[in-house]
């Protein structure tokens, strides 16, 4: 079975000052830390992927143009997702008051891409320095946190940095579901906007076997390019997946919208939200509904949309 490792970190930012926050800013800090990840590391910043002879070698590619770095000829390789989420809080109410001003940032990080955590932990510290949210008030980075290993990565004021992340494989979900109870029932709630498409069109209904197939079709592309790139056959389990009858509870369209300064142009960024509810023979489909919640599914996961929550009943 696919061996790639997932590492869940947690970033704690915080500021003095009264912050007017957008409910959801994964987008935004994916955009910015793009823009900072290619003055740091780009020896080309005013070039272009395309025509760089070093865009098989280089991190910002790896980690931003996923399909340049992966590309063997003059156009990006299609389908190439990117090898981290950002999972940024997501604020119900626009405005936090001088002195309670604590962003969580969480970070999720994918085979290869785990050993350029301090990458990463350098491109945050300068994303708070810039400022955030509506008036770019600046942060401060607080600290760093292994929510896989429980423990501390690193601290404000600290050159050091713990070597490498408590990661989990395809083993840890396989037996955390083999240690429940015999699963009849269960509800998966959307928590951040679902973008599935299919023939080319977003989908607006939901069932279970789409969602497994979404797990399945992004653990499978994530190993490709990030792990060891082994294939399975997982037919079998996506054709029980169809057996499952499911049900949706409150399943309505939400829109985001987003700046894309590649673009230089507004984007809607809508996707499905509600509760899921579905009823059979689970215990099989366990493993992959608990990768899936840590994982994302759908497009634009990589700002964090796709996120789902499971309940067990």
């Amino acid at each position: 079975m696919i061996k790639l490792e997932i590492s869940c970190l947690e970033f704690t930012l915080s500021s003095n000052q009264a912050v007017e926050m957008a409910p959801f800013i994964g987008s935004t800090i994916r955009g910015v830390f793009g823009n900072i990840l290619k003055d740091s590391c780009c020896v080309e910043p005013r070039g272009k992927c395309s025509e760089c002879m070093l865009r098989n070698r280089c991190v910002y590619t790896y980690l931003f143009e996923s399909g340049w770095y992966f590309s063997n000829g003059e156009r990006q390789q299609s389908g190439v997702p990117q090898p981290y989420v950002f999972e940024p809080t997501i604020y119900n109410n626009a405005e936090m008051k001088s002195g309670q001003a604590e962003l969580k940032l969480g970070l999720l990080l994918f085979g290869n891409s785990i050993d350029y955590l301090p990458v990463f932990v350098h491109c945050i510290k300068i994303i708070s320095k810039w400022g955030l949210g509506k008036n770019h008030i600046a942060y401060e980075l607080e600290r760093v946190e292994d929510l896989f290993g429980q423990k501390q990565v690193w601290h404000k004021g600290s050159t050091i940095m713990i070597k490498r992340p408590h990661t989990k494989t395809w083993d840890d979900y396989r037996k955390e579901a083999q240690s429940k109870n015999i699963i009849k029932r269960c509800q998966i709630e959307l928590i951040t906007p679902l973008r599935l498409k299919k023939e080319g069109h977003l989908q607006s209904k939901l069932d279970f076997s789409t969602i497994v197939k979404a797990i399945i079709r992004r653990w499978n592309l994530l190993n490709k390019y990030y792990g060891t790139g082994q294939k399975n056959d997982d037919s079998e389990i996506i054709n029980s997946a169809a057996t499952i009858p499911s049900g949706t509870l409150n399943l309505h369209w939400q829109e985001m919208e987003r700046y894309s300064r590649r673009q230089d142009q507004r984007m809607m960024l809508g996707g499905m939200m509600g509760i899921m509810e579905c009823s059979g023979e689970l215990n099989p489909f366990l493993p992959w509904l608990l990768l899936g919640e840590d994982i994302h599914i759908g497009k634009n996961a990589s700002f964090g949309l796709g996120k789902y929550k499971l309940t067990l009943m």
